[in-house]
């Protein structure tokens, strides 16, 4: 199998590039920048550097079996717009798909997008974004699966160092009583779910329905935020860092204000309405893909804290 990957050089995308070795499929990266191109070559992809657009992008797609769309933004930093990244680039991404006569397109979505417009903390730029990420893959007329992921957890993700940053401080403050949820996934099963998504041999789809897919990307297991913040630090600890603070409660509608305002600890708005959101779904879709149980938020856990205290800090 060949398949090509956008956003290839990015935390989930390099998860992707290390089971697509192991496994032996073949994988043209597509790429912003030389620097991203030799960093997805060390990991044994092909790389070619070309602009997300319709007609540099068909060339590029020739002979692939399948393309990963991973190349979105999660929050609008550094002049980025979502219209401009999620919702224009998808569009982009798949017509080239459907025009180089690409058969799959696998992307992720995001957990919570079929609520959009039912519950508050889920009808904001960002969802409403993916939504239309969404209605441009499945209109694009080539088979079609999106992810719709949770947090995903694992060696080199963002929010296990910053819990580690902010608890290094001595106090550790949550929006509230932190009893929203979460359900993290590992990242090698969100990379081993891409994987097998994007096999054209595998028979994602409903009898007489149109080669579409929404799966659910999720781990094993719901918690609490603060319940999960607890678990982080007494992982820490195990491995040897003594990591000792206090879990503190602020206004909901204070954290709101100051992300409005900008950022609250660094999360813009639409950030901190994921943090809050409160989705959570069915893993059992997910692991009949796989073909295997789903790895233990104990297990992905170890792995992000010790990938995260062994990393270099880098000066706030």
């Amino acid at each position: 199998m060949r398949i090509a990957v956008t956003g290839a050089s990015g935390f989930v995308g390099g998860h992707l590039l290390r089971a697509a070795a192991a496994a032996g499929t073949r994988v043209r990266a597509i790429v912003r920048s030389k620097e991203s191109a030799r960093r997805v070559r060390a990991q044994g992809a092909e790389a070619v550097v070309a602009p997300l657009r319709l007609p540099d992008l068909v060339p590029v797609l020739g002979g692939v079996d399948a393309i990963v769309h991973l190349a979105h933004i999660g929050s609008e930093r550094h002049g980025q717009t979502y219209q401009a990244v999620n919702v224009h680039g998808t569009h982009e991404v798949a017509a080239a798909a459907a025009t180089a006569g690409v058969r799959r397109m696998v992307m992720f979505s995001g957990l919570g997008v079929a609520r959009y417009g039912m519950a508050p903390r889920v009808t904001d730029p960002y969802f409403r974004s993916k939504l239309e990420a969404e209605r441009a893959l499945f209109a694009a007329g080539v088979e079609a699966v999106a992810f719709r992921p949770s947090y995903i957890l694992g060696a080199g993700d963002g929010f296990v160092p910053f819990v580690l940053d902010e608890a290094r401080t001595g106090v550790l403050e949550l929006p509230g009583d932190g009893s929203y949820r979460m359900q993290p996934v590992a990242a090698e099963d969100a990379a081993a779910a891409l994987l097998a998504a994007a096999d054209p041999g595998a028979d994602l789809f409903f009898p007489d329905r149109p080669p579409h897919r929404v799966i659910d990307l999720v781990g094993p297991e719901p918690l609490a935020v603060a319940d999960f913040v607890t678990v982080l630090a007494a992982v820490a600890r195990e491995l040897g860092t003594a990591l000792r603070f206090e879990l503190r409660s602020v206004p909901v509608e204070d954290a709101d204000a100051a992300a409005r305002r900008g950022a609250w600890h660094g999360m813009p708005a639409d950030e901190l309405d994921c943090l809050l959101c409160d989705e959570v779904a069915d893993p059992a879709p997910l692991q009949a893909l796989l073909g295997r149980p789903l790895t233990t938020l104990d297990e992905a856990l170890h792995r992000a804290v010790e990938a995260a205290l062994a990393a270099p800090r880098v000066p706030q």
